[in-house]
Protein backbone atom coordinates (compact mmCIF):
# COMPACT_ATOMS: atom_id res chain seq x y z
CA UNK A 1 0.00 0.00 0.00
CA UNK A 2 0.72 3.32 -0.72
CA UNK A 3 0.95 6.07 1.65
CA UNK A 4 -1.23 8.76 -0.09
CA UNK A 5 -1.71 11.17 2.51
CA UNK A 6 -1.36 14.95 0.43
CA UNK A 7 -0.30 17.62 2.58
CA UNK A 8 -2.46 20.78 1.78
CA UNK A 9 -2.38 24.06 3.32
CA UNK A 10 -1.73 27.39 2.87
CA UNK A 11 2.58 26.66 2.89
CA UNK A 12 2.62 23.40 1.61
CA UNK A 13 2.10 22.74 -2.52
CA UNK A 14 0.36 19.14 -2.60
CA UNK A 15 2.64 16.42 -3.62
CA UNK A 16 2.06 15.35 -6.84
CA UNK A 17 4.02 11.87 -8.33
CA UNK A 18 1.71 10.60 -11.45
CA UNK A 19 2.28 7.53 -12.78
CA UNK A 20 1.38 7.13 -17.07
CA UNK A 21 0.81 4.00 -17.88
CA UNK A 22 0.41 3.59 -21.75
CA UNK A 23 -0.05 0.74 -24.43
CA UNK A 24 2.20 0.56 -27.78
CA UNK A 25 -1.51 2.05 -29.71
CA UNK A 26 -1.33 4.92 -26.99
CA UNK A 27 1.98 5.68 -27.31
CA UNK A 28 2.56 6.02 -30.70
CA UNK A 29 -0.22 8.02 -31.19
CA UNK A 30 0.38 9.95 -28.03
CA UNK A 31 4.20 10.32 -27.98
CA UNK A 32 4.33 14.35 -28.15
CA UNK A 33 1.69 14.98 -25.91
CA UNK A 34 3.60 12.28 -23.35
CA UNK A 35 6.56 14.03 -23.71
CA UNK A 36 4.91 17.71 -23.22
CA UNK A 37 3.10 16.17 -20.05
CA UNK A 38 6.16 14.67 -18.58
CA UNK A 39 8.29 18.07 -19.65
CA UNK A 40 5.94 19.70 -17.78
CA UNK A 41 5.42 18.44 -14.67
CA UNK A 42 9.13 18.41 -14.55
CA UNK A 43 9.45 22.21 -14.93
CA UNK A 44 7.67 22.40 -12.15
CA UNK A 45 9.50 19.80 -9.68
CA UNK A 46 7.18 16.94 -10.04
CA UNK A 47 8.77 13.84 -10.55
CA UNK A 48 6.79 11.46 -12.95
CA UNK A 49 6.94 8.10 -14.26
CA UNK A 50 5.83 6.07 -17.53
CA UNK A 51 4.65 2.71 -18.10
CA UNK A 52 5.06 1.36 -21.10
CA UNK A 53 6.10 -1.76 -23.38
CA UNK A 54 9.53 -1.91 -23.08
CA UNK A 55 10.06 -3.20 -26.89
CA UNK A 56 9.70 0.75 -28.36
CA UNK A 57 11.59 3.27 -28.91
CA UNK A 58 11.30 6.02 -25.80
CA UNK A 59 13.98 8.11 -26.42
CA UNK A 60 11.77 10.72 -27.03
CA UNK A 61 10.20 11.35 -23.84
CA UNK A 62 13.27 10.97 -22.37
CA UNK A 63 13.24 13.44 -19.17
CA UNK A 64 15.59 13.23 -16.34
CA UNK A 65 12.67 13.44 -13.70
CA UNK A 66 10.85 11.11 -15.17
CA UNK A 67 11.17 6.94 -14.00
CA UNK A 68 10.25 4.30 -17.36
CA UNK A 69 8.72 1.07 -15.79
CA UNK A 70 8.60 -1.49 -18.48
CA UNK A 71 5.23 -3.69 -19.02
CA UNK A 72 4.89 -6.41 -19.34
CA UNK A 73 8.37 -7.76 -18.31
CA UNK A 74 7.90 -10.86 -19.65
CA UNK A 75 6.11 -11.52 -22.85
CA UNK A 76 3.68 -14.55 -22.59
CA UNK A 77 0.36 -14.46 -21.60
CA UNK A 78 0.61 -16.93 -18.71
CA UNK A 79 2.43 -14.96 -16.86
CA UNK A 80 -0.25 -11.84 -16.85
CA UNK A 81 -0.66 -12.09 -12.98
CA UNK A 82 3.45 -12.32 -12.41
CA UNK A 83 3.59 -9.19 -14.59
CA UNK A 84 1.19 -7.25 -12.72
CA UNK A 85 2.99 -8.33 -9.66
CA UNK A 86 6.67 -7.01 -10.77
CA UNK A 87 5.49 -3.93 -11.77
CA UNK A 88 3.39 -3.88 -8.39
CA UNK A 89 6.24 -3.89 -6.62
CA UNK A 90 8.26 -1.56 -8.60
CA UNK A 91 5.22 1.47 -8.34
CA UNK A 92 4.79 0.81 -4.76
CA UNK A 93 9.13 1.62 -4.77
CA UNK A 94 8.32 4.39 -6.29
CA UNK A 95 5.16 5.89 -4.90
CA UNK A 96 2.83 7.19 -6.87
CA UNK A 97 0.25 9.47 -5.75
CA UNK A 98 -2.41 9.29 -8.88
CA UNK A 99 -2.09 7.01 -11.87
CA UNK A 100 -2.89 8.32 -14.96
CA UNK A 101 -3.43 5.93 -18.19
CA UNK A 102 -5.99 6.45 -21.59
CA UNK A 103 -9.31 4.74 -22.35
CA UNK A 104 -9.25 2.89 -24.73
CA UNK A 105 -5.81 1.72 -23.04
CA UNK A 106 -4.45 0.55 -20.38
CA UNK A 107 -7.61 1.13 -18.22
CA UNK A 108 -7.80 -2.00 -16.79
CA UNK A 109 -4.34 -2.32 -15.76
CA UNK A 110 -4.73 0.89 -13.96
CA UNK A 111 -7.59 0.36 -12.45
CA UNK A 112 -5.95 -3.40 -10.79
CA UNK A 113 -3.21 -0.95 -9.71
CA UNK A 114 -5.40 1.80 -8.20
CA UNK A 115 -6.98 -0.22 -6.15
CA UNK A 116 -3.61 -2.51 -4.94
CA UNK A 117 -1.88 0.60 -4.48
CA UNK A 118 -4.44 3.05 -2.86
CA UNK A 119 -3.93 6.13 -4.98
CA UNK A 120 -6.79 7.97 -7.11
CA UNK A 121 -7.02 6.89 -11.23
CA UNK A 122 -7.13 9.81 -13.84
CA UNK A 123 -8.28 8.74 -17.28
CA UNK A 124 -7.63 10.14 -20.52
CA UNK A 125 -10.79 9.29 -22.69
CA UNK A 126 -9.55 9.71 -26.10
CA UNK A 127 -12.20 7.55 -27.61
CA UNK A 128 -13.90 4.12 -27.88
CA UNK A 129 -13.23 1.18 -30.13
CA UNK A 130 -15.60 -2.15 -29.05
CA UNK A 131 -15.40 -3.82 -25.64
CA UNK A 132 -16.75 -1.09 -24.01
CA UNK A 133 -18.61 -3.28 -21.93
CA UNK A 134 -14.90 -4.91 -20.69
CA UNK A 135 -14.07 -1.57 -19.67
CA UNK A 136 -17.08 0.22 -18.25
CA UNK A 137 -16.35 -1.12 -14.27
CA UNK A 138 -12.64 -0.23 -14.92
CA UNK A 139 -13.84 3.11 -15.75
CA UNK A 140 -16.22 4.33 -12.92
CA UNK A 141 -13.12 4.00 -10.81
CA UNK A 142 -11.63 7.31 -12.33
CA UNK A 143 -11.94 9.94 -10.01
CA UNK A 144 -11.39 11.95 -12.83
CA UNK A 145 -12.03 11.31 -16.51
CA UNK A 146 -9.97 13.77 -19.10
CA UNK A 147 -11.68 14.62 -22.35
CA UNK A 148 -9.51 16.26 -25.41
CA UNK A 149 -12.42 17.26 -27.01
CA UNK A 150 -16.01 18.86 -25.95
CA UNK A 151 -16.88 16.56 -28.71
CA UNK A 152 -15.44 13.52 -26.62
CA UNK A 153 -16.26 15.00 -23.27
CA UNK A 154 -20.08 14.61 -24.36
CA UNK A 155 -19.68 11.14 -25.60
CA UNK A 156 -18.06 10.37 -22.04
CA UNK A 157 -20.93 11.92 -20.40
CA UNK A 158 -23.21 9.88 -22.41
CA UNK A 159 -21.68 6.30 -22.11
CA UNK A 160 -20.69 7.19 -17.99
CA UNK A 161 -23.50 9.35 -17.13
CA UNK A 162 -22.50 8.82 -13.48
CA UNK A 163 -19.63 9.79 -13.69
CA UNK A 164 -20.68 13.69 -15.56
CA UNK A 165 -19.64 15.78 -12.56
CA UNK A 166 -15.61 14.16 -12.78
CA UNK A 167 -15.51 14.64 -16.47
CA UNK A 168 -13.07 17.53 -17.53
CA UNK A 169 -12.21 18.96 -20.69
CA UNK A 170 -8.45 19.31 -21.32
CA UNK A 171 -7.46 19.88 -24.85
CA UNK A 172 -4.48 18.68 -26.50
CA UNK A 173 -1.70 21.26 -26.15
CA UNK A 174 0.35 22.01 -29.36
CA UNK A 175 2.91 25.02 -30.33
CA UNK A 176 1.80 26.96 -33.12
CA UNK A 177 4.06 28.07 -35.16
CA UNK A 178 4.31 31.86 -36.28
CA UNK A 179 4.27 30.67 -39.93
CA UNK A 180 1.89 28.50 -42.47
CA UNK A 181 3.75 26.25 -44.25
CA UNK A 182 1.02 25.29 -46.49
CA UNK A 183 2.21 26.61 -49.99
CA UNK A 184 4.46 28.65 -49.12
CA UNK A 185 6.86 27.58 -51.57
CA UNK A 186 5.73 29.01 -54.74
CA UNK A 187 7.05 26.90 -57.57
CA UNK A 188 7.23 23.55 -55.63
CA UNK A 189 5.13 20.85 -56.53
CA UNK A 190 2.24 20.50 -54.29
CA UNK A 191 3.28 18.02 -51.71
CA UNK A 192 0.72 16.14 -49.68
CA UNK A 193 0.79 13.57 -46.91
CA UNK A 194 -1.50 10.89 -44.93
CA UNK A 195 -1.00 9.03 -41.40
CA UNK A 196 -2.94 6.21 -41.35
CA UNK A 197 -2.29 2.74 -40.72
CA UNK A 198 -1.72 -0.05 -43.50
CA UNK A 199 -4.96 -2.46 -42.17
CA UNK A 200 -7.14 -2.39 -45.58
CA UNK A 201 -6.18 -1.03 -49.30
CA UNK A 202 -9.64 -0.39 -49.92
CA UNK A 203 -9.62 3.09 -48.08
CA UNK A 204 -6.94 4.21 -50.24
CA UNK A 205 -8.25 2.67 -53.91
CA UNK A 206 -10.72 6.57 -53.60
CA UNK A 207 -7.34 8.59 -52.67
CA UNK A 208 -4.85 6.61 -55.30
CA UNK A 209 -7.92 7.42 -57.85
CA UNK A 210 -8.34 10.84 -57.77
CA UNK A 211 -4.54 11.51 -57.55
CA UNK A 212 -4.71 10.11 -61.01
CA UNK A 213 -6.83 11.81 -62.40
CA UNK A 214 -5.52 15.20 -60.98
CA UNK A 215 -2.25 13.72 -62.62
CA UNK A 216 -3.77 13.68 -65.81
CA UNK A 217 -5.61 17.26 -65.57
CA UNK A 218 -1.51 18.00 -65.49
CA UNK A 219 -1.38 18.89 -61.94
CA UNK A 220 1.72 18.57 -59.85
CA UNK A 221 2.06 16.94 -57.10
CA UNK A 222 3.20 14.18 -54.76
CA UNK A 223 1.55 11.99 -51.88
CA UNK A 224 3.34 10.39 -48.74
CA UNK A 225 1.22 7.71 -47.18
CA UNK A 226 3.08 7.43 -43.82
CA UNK A 227 2.62 3.79 -41.88
CA UNK A 228 2.65 0.02 -41.44
CA UNK A 229 0.47 -2.84 -41.83
CA UNK A 230 -1.00 -5.82 -43.53
CA UNK A 231 -2.25 -3.97 -46.70
CA UNK A 232 1.47 -2.45 -47.48
CA UNK A 233 1.86 -4.63 -50.83
CA UNK A 234 -1.49 -4.39 -52.27
CA UNK A 235 -0.99 -0.74 -51.87
CA UNK A 236 2.31 -0.63 -53.51
CA UNK A 237 0.20 -3.03 -56.35
CA UNK A 238 -2.50 -0.35 -56.70
CA UNK A 239 0.17 2.47 -57.04
CA UNK A 240 2.08 0.11 -59.76
CA UNK A 241 -1.29 -0.73 -61.50
CA UNK A 242 -2.09 3.77 -62.08
CA UNK A 243 1.06 4.38 -62.73
CA UNK A 244 1.31 6.32 -59.72
CA UNK A 245 4.55 5.23 -58.39
CA UNK A 246 6.60 8.64 -59.48
CA UNK A 247 4.26 10.73 -57.54
CA UNK A 248 2.95 8.09 -54.96
CA UNK A 249 5.61 7.07 -52.17
CA UNK A 250 4.60 4.68 -48.95
CA UNK A 251 7.23 5.36 -45.74
CA UNK A 252 7.43 4.37 -42.29
CA UNK A 253 6.43 6.28 -39.19
CA UNK A 254 8.78 9.03 -38.71
CA UNK A 255 10.07 10.70 -35.39
CA UNK A 256 9.55 13.33 -34.98
CA UNK A 257 6.51 13.61 -36.90
CA UNK A 258 6.37 17.31 -36.75
CA UNK A 259 9.09 17.70 -38.81
CA UNK A 260 8.66 15.65 -41.67
CA UNK A 261 5.16 17.52 -41.73
CA UNK A 262 6.86 21.16 -42.07
CA UNK A 263 7.73 19.86 -45.70
CA UNK A 264 3.74 19.33 -46.50
CA UNK A 265 0.95 21.38 -47.59
CA UNK A 266 -1.92 19.48 -47.27
CA UNK A 267 -2.57 16.83 -44.87
CA UNK A 268 -5.33 14.34 -45.56
CA UNK A 269 -7.53 12.64 -43.07
CA UNK A 270 -8.92 9.50 -44.64
CA UNK A 271 -10.88 7.86 -41.79
CA UNK A 272 -12.03 8.53 -38.60
CA UNK A 273 -11.38 5.88 -36.19
CA UNK A 274 -13.48 6.63 -33.66
CA UNK A 275 -10.26 7.93 -31.30
CA UNK A 276 -8.65 11.33 -30.94
CA UNK A 277 -6.48 12.10 -33.84
CA UNK A 278 -3.59 13.71 -32.10
CA UNK A 279 -1.56 14.21 -35.84
CA UNK A 280 -3.90 15.97 -36.64
CA UNK A 281 -3.12 18.25 -34.00
CA UNK A 282 0.37 18.59 -35.41
CA UNK A 283 -0.33 19.02 -38.80
CA UNK A 284 -3.11 22.09 -38.03
CA UNK A 285 -0.09 23.62 -35.81
CA UNK A 286 2.77 23.59 -38.43
CA UNK A 287 -0.13 25.26 -40.93
CA UNK A 288 -0.71 22.38 -43.16
CA UNK A 289 -4.32 22.87 -45.33
CA UNK A 290 -6.68 19.70 -43.85
CA UNK A 291 -8.99 17.97 -46.55
CA UNK A 292 -10.39 14.66 -45.70
CA UNK A 293 -13.47 13.19 -44.03
CA UNK A 294 -15.63 14.49 -40.97
CA UNK A 295 -13.28 14.50 -37.54
CA UNK A 296 -16.12 13.02 -35.27
CA UNK A 297 -13.50 13.15 -32.14
CA UNK A 298 -11.88 16.42 -32.00
CA UNK A 299 -14.83 18.85 -33.42
CA UNK A 300 -11.43 20.59 -35.54
CA UNK A 301 -12.77 20.29 -39.48
CA UNK A 302 -15.23 22.89 -40.18
CA UNK A 303 -15.82 22.45 -43.77
CA UNK A 304 -14.92 25.61 -45.70
CA UNK A 305 -13.29 27.00 -42.65
CA UNK A 306 -10.37 24.95 -40.83
CA UNK A 307 -11.11 22.14 -43.80
CA UNK A 308 -11.81 20.42 -47.40
CA UNK A 309 -14.35 17.83 -46.56
CA UNK A 310 -15.46 15.08 -48.51
CA UNK A 311 -16.98 11.66 -48.92
CA UNK A 312 -13.66 9.14 -48.07
CA UNK A 313 -15.52 6.51 -50.00
CA UNK A 314 -16.18 8.38 -53.28
CA UNK A 315 -13.78 9.25 -55.72
CA UNK A 316 -14.90 12.38 -57.47
CA UNK A 317 -15.33 14.01 -53.97
CA UNK A 318 -11.99 13.71 -53.12
CA UNK A 319 -11.03 14.94 -56.99
CA UNK A 320 -13.17 17.39 -56.56
CA UNK A 321 -11.73 18.67 -53.31
CA UNK A 322 -8.43 18.33 -53.66
CA UNK A 323 -8.50 20.05 -56.88
CA UNK A 324 -10.13 23.01 -55.44
CA UNK A 325 -7.18 23.59 -52.71
CA UNK A 326 -4.87 22.79 -55.35
CA UNK A 327 -5.94 25.36 -58.00
CA UNK A 328 -6.98 28.10 -55.07
CA UNK A 329 -4.10 28.14 -52.73
CA UNK A 330 -4.81 31.18 -51.57
CA UNK A 331 -8.05 29.23 -50.12
CA UNK A 332 -6.13 26.35 -48.81
CA UNK A 333 -4.13 28.55 -46.95
CA UNK A 334 -6.93 30.47 -45.43
CA UNK A 335 -8.11 27.38 -44.11
CA UNK A 336 -4.65 26.63 -42.93
CA UNK A 337 -4.36 30.33 -41.07
CA UNK A 338 -7.81 29.75 -39.52
CA UNK A 339 -7.04 26.41 -37.90
CA UNK A 340 -4.06 27.80 -36.34
CA UNK A 341 -5.64 30.42 -34.67
CA UNK A 342 -8.05 28.16 -33.40
CA UNK A 343 -5.36 26.40 -31.74
CA UNK A 344 -3.37 29.36 -29.97
CA UNK A 345 -6.81 30.26 -28.76
CA UNK A 346 -7.74 26.94 -27.57
CA UNK A 347 -5.17 24.34 -27.56
CA UNK A 348 -2.50 25.60 -25.86
CA UNK A 349 0.92 23.50 -24.06
CA UNK A 350 0.71 25.66 -20.89
CA UNK A 351 -3.29 25.32 -20.50
CA UNK A 352 -3.21 21.25 -20.82
CA UNK A 353 -0.11 20.85 -18.31
CA UNK A 354 -1.85 23.26 -15.72
CA UNK A 355 -5.39 21.58 -16.25
CA UNK A 356 -3.78 18.37 -16.00
CA UNK A 357 -1.81 18.99 -12.82
CA UNK A 358 -5.25 20.24 -11.21
CA UNK A 359 -6.77 17.29 -12.49
CA UNK A 360 -4.30 15.20 -10.54
CA UNK A 361 -4.57 17.39 -7.42
CA UNK A 362 -8.00 17.26 -7.30
CA UNK A 363 -8.38 13.64 -7.22
CA UNK A 364 -5.92 13.23 -4.97
CA UNK A 365 -7.84 15.55 -2.61
CA UNK A 366 -11.29 13.99 -3.38
CA UNK A 367 -9.63 10.57 -2.80
CA UNK A 368 -7.80 11.36 0.90
CA UNK A 369 -11.54 12.87 1.67
CA UNK A 370 -13.08 9.68 0.56
CA UNK A 371 -10.87 7.68 2.77
CA UNK A 372 -11.11 10.12 5.71
CA UNK A 373 -15.01 9.62 5.60
CA UNK A 374 -14.40 5.67 5.32
CA UNK A 375 -11.90 5.62 8.12
CA UNK A 376 -14.37 7.75 10.18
Amino acid sequence: MVDSTIPNDSLTEPVVRPVLLVDEGVYRSYTVYLRRILVGLADTAHASALVCPGDIDTSVVDCPTVELFEYPTLRLGIFKSLNRRILLERLERFKPTVLHTFSPGQIELAAFLSEALEVPLVVTFHGHRGHWNHRAKAMLQAARVLAPSAVLAERAAMLYPTLRERIELVPVGSYVEDTCVCFSHVHRPASLIAVHPFEDARLFEPLLGAVRHLALDGCELVLALMGVGPAERAIRRQIRAMGLSPRVALVPPMRPLRTVLEGADVFLHLKDRGLFNAQLIEAMSVGLAVAGVADQTGGLLIDGQTATLWDGADELSIYAGLKRLLNQREVARQFALNAQAFLQHHCSVSGMIDKTLAAYIAAQQQYKGQSASTTG
